[in-house]
């Protein structure tokens, strides 16, 4: 029997395992933390898709990459930059590794969490690699999750605020990873198609409820899958690490995602205060 596209990735990279752990944002080890950075206007929280992993030139535990969206937009306004941020982090990570380390000087947060807490690289892995009864019982595992966030993602809000009362608080979504129609396009079985229209649905409840809880938190949601559509896999112009290249970075914002994604978003909000250079520096 000819075996689908997508489970002969898996047999090629090895490692269900480990697509368990990195299909999305990585392993969820706790991330080690460089020591205290300098002071800066903008800070950026979260996990590797803020640390900026997949952008190319990672460098430390955290797996930073100085492509992320938070360098970019910190370049394109004239901002000092101090990036936070780790491969695999969850929101009990945050909270007590790098909230403490917050510059007391920051206007700014940005931040992307929650995907880790509610186990989406699990979903991803059960849905493309297993059974329709795996994928369906890890979206029902990862619903019962869900669940947690408003109250998970208000503490979070309020630790930051006890640490930088005067900063905006931005979370940043989650693109959809997947492309359905182009797999059809392809050929893939209708089997697989059918799990990445459930894969985008997961992601599509995890921003929903992120959206919900963040704006109940007084904080501010800024999405990003509408940018990110005609962008997934496959598609002759993605913007998402191929899983055919590096399984550890598989799936998160290449540097022109994070560019055209993430910093683009971004770069369309209202910010509260404006970036005039005599508040903000």
């Amino acid at each position: 029997m000819r075996a689908h596209p997508l489970k002969r990735m898996a047999a090629r990279t090895a490692a269900a395992a480990m697509v368990a752990g990195g299909l999305i944002l990585g392993f969820a080890g706790i991330p080690a933390l460089a020591a205290t950075p300098p002071g800066g206007t903008y800070t950026v929280l979260g996990d590797s898709y803020s640390a900026g992993s997949g952008g190319g030139m990672e460098a430390g535990p955290c797996l930073q990459s100085p492509n992320g969206y938070g360098s970019d937009f910190a370049a394109a306004n004239g901002l000092s930059m101090t990036n936070l941020a780790c491969y695999g982090a969850t929101i009990s990570q945050v909270s007590a590794l790098q909230v403490p380390l917050v510059p007391p000087t920051t206007r700014l947060v940005t931040l992307t969490v929650g995907a880790n807490d509610v186990g989406a690289g699990q979903v991803a892995a059960a849905c493309l690699l297993g059974t329709p009864e795996t994928c369906q019982g890890a979206i029902a595992g990862a619903q019962a999750k869900l669940a947690l966030l408003p109250g998970q993602v208000s503490a979070l809000t309020q630790t930051i605020r006890a640490q930088v009362p005067q900063a905006q608080v931005l979370f940043m979504g989650y693109p959809h990873l997947l492309e359905p129609a182009n797999m059809a396009a392809l050929g893939y079985p209708p089997a697989e198609v059918a799990a990445a229209v459930a894969v985008n649905a997961a992601v599509d409840q995890l921003n929903a409820v992120l959206a919900q809880s963040v704006q109940r938190s007084g904080a501010g949601f800024v999405p990003v899958a509408g940018l990110f559509d005609g962008h997934g896999f496959p598609s002759p112009d993605s913007w998402l690490v191929s899983p055919f290249v590096s399984l550890p970075l598989a799936f998160h914002p290449t540097a022109e995602g994070y560019a055209s994604g993430y910093a683009a978003a971004l770069q369309g909000v209202q910010l509260n205060p404006p970036l005039y250079a005599e508040v903000w520096r």
